[in-house]
């Protein structure tokens, strides 16, 4: 089962780790699960340990960097779930819908495993871009808005779709692609960019990181982005998506 993770997802753990703020934004919206399904859970980052969970994961790279102690993880699809009907009350993605190869099975997958609730995080592809990928990457917002999906599709799938911000702490320990937006020179580092899977997809980085490195040298950076310099926590675009499974 070939995986973009399997590529580039060698060490991910070490960069991709739980944030404890970003955890409960997402496990309140989870609260009553009898059973939740994680479907693309990666390393396991934020799979409450409290709770009666299984995993499912489509690369073996991120599967052996789960945890000893961690839930049980099937190798598996999001389009091709391994289980009965109904076999979960909850599901639960944490960024990985825009990695599906077709959303239309997967969806149609979550609502015949599972009975009560889809929740999911994910970035909204009608956000407004946060300076990264404005100022020098802006090659990145054009590919994530043909690939995150939109509210609007979701609602196709599922039943009573509410959205609210995932507000990202200036002091963020999970490394995706915003995490950094307080730390700017964090993104020169190869480690850092090498589990964002944003800039393993850019032909070339090279001309976006000289133009930031500069910008911090003199001082651009700041003077452009003095406005978020004060601030705890941000919101970047990224969303927490609560949904009722459709019954049909």
């Amino acid at each position: 089962m070939n995986n973009l993770y399997d590529d580039i997802g060698i060490n991910y753990s070490e960069k991709r780790q739980s944030d404890p703020k970003i955890a409960r934004q997402i496990h309140k919206k989870l609260k009553g699960a009898q059973r939740i399904l994680n479907i693309g859970a990666g390393a396991g980052s934020y799979e409450p340990t409290d709770m009666d969970l299984v995993a499912v994961e489509p690369s073996i790279a991120m599967i052996n960097q789960r945890p000893k102690t961690a839930h049980p993880v099937v190798q598996a699809s999001a389009e091709a779930l391994p289980f009965s009907n109904k076999s979960f009350s909850h599901a639960l993605t944490i960024l990985s819908m825009h990695h599906w190869t077709n959303r239309d099975k997967a969806f149609k997958e979550i609502n015949r495993v599972t009975t009560d609730h889809f929740i999911a995080v994910s970035w909204n592809p009608e956000a407004a871009p946060f300076w990264l990928t404005r100022d020098y990457f802006p090659e990145i917002i054009k590919m994530d808005r043909q690939i995150f999906p939109k509210v609007s599709e979701l609602e196709s799938y599922f039943e009573k779709v509410s959205v609210e911000p995932l507000l990202i702490p200036d002091n963020c320990m999970d490394g995706f692609l915003a995490a950094y937006w307080k730390r700017p020179g964090a993104y020169l580092e190869q480690s850092v960019r090498n589990s964002i899977s944003s800039f393993a997809k850019l032909e070339n980085p090279e001309p976006g990181l000289a133009l930031l490195k500069s910008d911090l040298d003199n001082g651009n950076w700041e003077s452009k982005n003095v406005n978020i310099l004060e601030q705890s926590s941000i919101d970047a675009g990224y969303v927490i998506i609560s949904a009722y499974i459709k019954n049909s």
